[in-house]
Order: structure tokens, then C-alpha cells, then sequence
């Protein structure tokens, strides 16, 4: 080999040509007095491979930390607030039936809260599959908002909607214990007595098709006049005039001239 050939090696540690089991150091120009152990490549490669297998060993062997799937779907909370609507229902019946049409038709009203409840049930269960949940069956939805929400407990993880739906009855609950054991609901409730005793007496008797009186007896003082629309049988209307006459909530009525 020539010097030009032998000028175009880098520096580096090369196998000794004098000692095959050793490697010596090229400066570049030519061979130095510095020699050490030829490494054994192998050796070096197979620890590696071996660490580099621990470590995954390692890594696949650690237990992932299982991520927690949401339970809270807008189906379901819209069934824990569902007292509310069944409240409202109630409500819309009662009055309809009082002061606007006497028929158990009226009472199909709360049809609506009921059938919502259903649908709300079947788009919770659809929602929780998709999510990767065991859902409660969606027939439980046909028993009403309590019992599905009780079941769906009992299914997957979160008192969040059972515990808002429970809360909802208590408080409604209490509320109107409060009202109707004070003195608060009391202009209420003889509004209602008004109304149902002088309805029912007028159109039993054939005096009228329809009675409006007020809803709420801002006054119970005895002497006080109220003035209720009465609808003839001959579709015309006249006032109807009803006064207080004692403490103890009797009262007259008489047409107005």
C-alpha cells in the first residue's frame, strides 16, 4: 500500500496488524505506540439486546392505570330533574280541570312526562353501550324514572342523578308540607274550595256550562267580595258575586244584576 492510500484512512482504532487480538491507534499518517484489548462486538450487542428486553419487560409488566369511563350522559340527568316535569304536568291538570274543562282527558296530561321519561331511558342505555358500559335493560325505563334510575345504579358507577332525582322529592315534599301546614297556602285552598263547590253546583242545576273564580283569595276578611265569570248555557257570560260572610270560611253568591 502506498503512503497516498495509507494518507486517505482516518484517524481511529483499527485491528493491529502485528496482533490481531488487539487494536492500535491510526493517527492518520501512520501507526502509533498505543494498543489496547480488541473489544469483543458481540459481547457489547448481546448486553444491549439484553437490557433493552429487561426494560421492556419492565414497561409491559407495570399495569396501566385504567382510565375511569364517564357515566353522566344528558339523558340521565334529564331524568333526575324529571320530578319537575311531572310537577308541571300535575299543575297544567289540575288547573285545566278546574276553571277550563271537566274531563278525565284532562288527566292525559301526564302522558307526556311519562313517555319523555321512557325515551330519556332508552337514549341513556344507547349512550352507555356505545360508552363501553353494561347498561340496565331499557324495559326498566317503562316503570318510571325512580326504578330505572335505582337499576341503572346498580349497573355503573355515579349517585350523582339517583341522589338529584331523590333530593328533588324531598325538598318538593317538604316544600308542600310547609305550605299546606301553615297558614300560607290557606287563601290557596279556599280558592279552590270556591271554585269547585260553586262549579259543580252551578252546572249540576243546568245554570252554566263553565266557572272561572279567581285562583288565589288574596283576602279572607269577612265581608270581602270576589267576582267569579260565569258562562251561561246559552254561551253569553255573567258575573257571578261571592262574599266572605264568616271566619270560618262560609260564604254566599249570588248573580250579578
Amino acid at each position: 500500500m502506498t503512503d497516498q492510500a495509507t494518507r486517505v484512512v482516518p484517524a481511529g482504532w483499527y485491528e493491529d496488524p502485528s496482533d490481531p487480538g488487539k487494536v492500535r491507534w491510526w493517527n492518520g499518517i501512520a501507526w502509533t505506540d498505543h494498543t489496547q484489548a480488541k473489544p469483543d462486538l458481540d459481547a457489547d450487542a448481546n448486553a444491549e439486546t439484553a437490557e433493552l428486553e429487561q426494560k421492556f419487560h419492565e414497561s409491559g409488566t407495570t399495569r396501566p392505570r385504567g382510565r375511569v369511563l364517564s357515566t353522566s350522559t344528558s339523558a340521565s340527568w334529564l331524568l333526575a330533574f324529571s320530578p319537575i316535569l311531572f310537577v308541571l304536568a300535575a299543575t297544567a291538570a289540575i288547573s285545566i280541570n278546574l276553571y277550563y274543562l271537566q274531563s278525565p282527558v284532562v288527566w292525559a296530561l301526564l302522558v307526556i312526562p311519562y313517555g319523555l321519561s321512557v325515551l330519556w331511558a332508552f337514549l341513556d342505555v344507547k349512550k352507555l353501550r356505545r360508552w363501553g358500559h353494561t347498561p340496565p335493560a331499557a324495559f326498566w325505563g317503562f316503570f318510571g324514572p325512580l326504578v330505572y334510575l335505582i337499576v341503572r345504579k346498580t349497573k355503573v358507577a355515579g349517585w350523582g342523578q339517583l341522589g338529584t332525582f331523590l333530593g328533588i322529592i324531598v325538598v318538593g315534599g317538604l316544600m308542600h308540607l310547609a305550605l299546606w301546614s301553615t297558614d300560607v297556602a290557606k287563601p290557596l285552598a279556599f280558592a279552590v274550595q270556591i271554585q269547585t263547590e260553586i262549579r259543580d253546583e252551578l252546572i249540576s242545576s243546568g245554570q252554566a256550562t263553565a266557572v272561572a273564580c279567581p285562583p288565589i283569595a288574596d283576602t279572607m276578611t269577612v265581608g270581602a267580595l270576589y267576582t267569579c265569570d260565569v258562562t251561561l248555557p246559552d254561551g253569553s257570560h255573567n258575573d257571578l258575586w261571592v262574599s266572605i260572610d264568616s271566619d270560618d270560611g262560609d260564604y254566599s253568591y249570588s248573580f250579578a244584576l
